[in-house]
């Protein structure tokens, strides 16, 4: 645990500077300083899968669960020194089963309707699921967000986010998209959207969703995407109640 907390106060460190030039060259401000759009936000990050549950599996033995939990802790770490307040639906390898339900081999159901009491519980202005894709044909790539049908905030917070990924990731073809299908989704009103970061099943994308400094990349086009999204601005005045029920 030593270790890990080490890295990570490595990670806020050098990429601090980094940050606040990419995010300034697409003129959203600093990065890793307070952001009056982002001043007491609350946020939830929710590191797709884990425990037995480990998601998607690249073509080199990359496994989803190890890498959504790295890009949320990176989200988290931006998102914090911009002043919001964040919380993460999981912190380690594991799921939110109860142990009842564990026993009783209804985990996943247990964890998803426990991922939503989560996240329910905090009331957030914006809930953000991070995930891997997976597809039969290596050919598919690009990060792509989803959005719960019918859901307005959801729509326009996919579709900023969608940007940003254009923009600051590998390339993409992708628009955001709506479901009707998705359990969190479903139950999640406000600002929430899976952001699917790219495809395992692809050489190019497994290679660099491994890494690092790609893991940066995405947080920092996910923390830009919310810092866009709170932007205050005169026409639309900062509202300081939360977006969500």
């Amino acid at each position: 645990m030593r270790e890990r907390r080490t890295s990570r106060r490595g990670w806020r460190t050098g990429v601090a500077a980094w940050a606040a030039a990419l995010a300034w060259t697409f003129g959203i401000g600093d990065a890793a300083a307070a952001e009056p759009g982002l001043v007491g936000r609350t946020i939830v990050i929710d590191a797709g899968h884990g425990g037995p549950d480990g998601g998607a599996m690249g073509i080199n033995g990359e496994v989803e669960k190890t890498i959504t939990l790295a890009v949320a802790f990176k989200v988290a770490d931006l998102l914090r020194e911009a002043g919001a307040d964040v919380h993460l639906t999981r912190t380690d390898d594991d799921d939110l089963a109860s142990d009842e339900d564990r026993a009783a081999r209804r985990r996943q159901q247990s964890d998803l309707r426990n991922r939503t009491r989560f996240v329910r519980e905090r009331s957030p202005d914006a809930f953000v699921s991070i995930h891997c894709n997976s597809a039969p044909s290596p050919a598919w790539r690009g990060a792509q967000t989803i959005y719960m049908e019918g859901n307005a905030e959801g729509e326009r917070l996919a579709k900023i986010m969608q940007a940003h990924f254009r923009a600051q990731l590998l390339p993409t073809k992708r628009e955001a998209d709506d479901m009707n299908t998705l359990y969190l989704l479903k139950r999640i009103e406000g600002a929430a959207v899976l952001a699917e970061i790219g495809f395992l099943s692809n050489p190019d994308e497994a290679a660099h969703l491994v890494q690092e400094r790609y893991q940066q990349e995405v947080a920092l086009a996910i923390y830009t995407a919310l810092l866009e999204y709170f932007a205050p601005s005169a026409e639309d005045p900062r509202d300081a109640s939360p977006s969500m029920a």
